[in-house]
């Protein structure tokens, strides 16, 4: 059988690829950030947001695609607007996404 045909991208492409925000990283770094600035443990963020601690876990590890109405509920009881969780904060360089090596 023949391997399916790699068409490869145009250089535009690759280059706003290395430059898409990279929404996960940046709302696992703000919620662990903003978590731990309040003295607040997982579990007692997870009750207070209403979902179980190894989901919020999951989250502040950028493993999981979060759904609109969970982050207001983050942002709730994180008490932050829910832009403020979905921007970079001051040092917050993981946003990015990791340039790719070329081949």
């Amino acid at each position: 059988m023949k391997k399916a045909r790699q068409i490869p991208l145009w250089p535009t492409a690759r280059v706003a690829g290395e430059e898409v925000l990279n929404g996960r990283a940046v709302l696992a770094a703000r919620v662990k950030g903003l978590r731990t600035e309040r003295h607040l443990s997982q579990a007692t963020l997870a009750e207070r947001a209403g979902m179980h601690r190894t989901y919020l876990s999951s989250i502040e590890r950028g493993r999981r695609n979060v759904p609109l109405d969970t982050v207001c509920r983050l942002a709730w009881a994180l008490d932050v607007d829910v832009p403020d969780l979905l921007t970079e904060g001051p040092g917050d360089g993981s946003g990015r996404a990791a340039p790719r090596a070329r081949r």
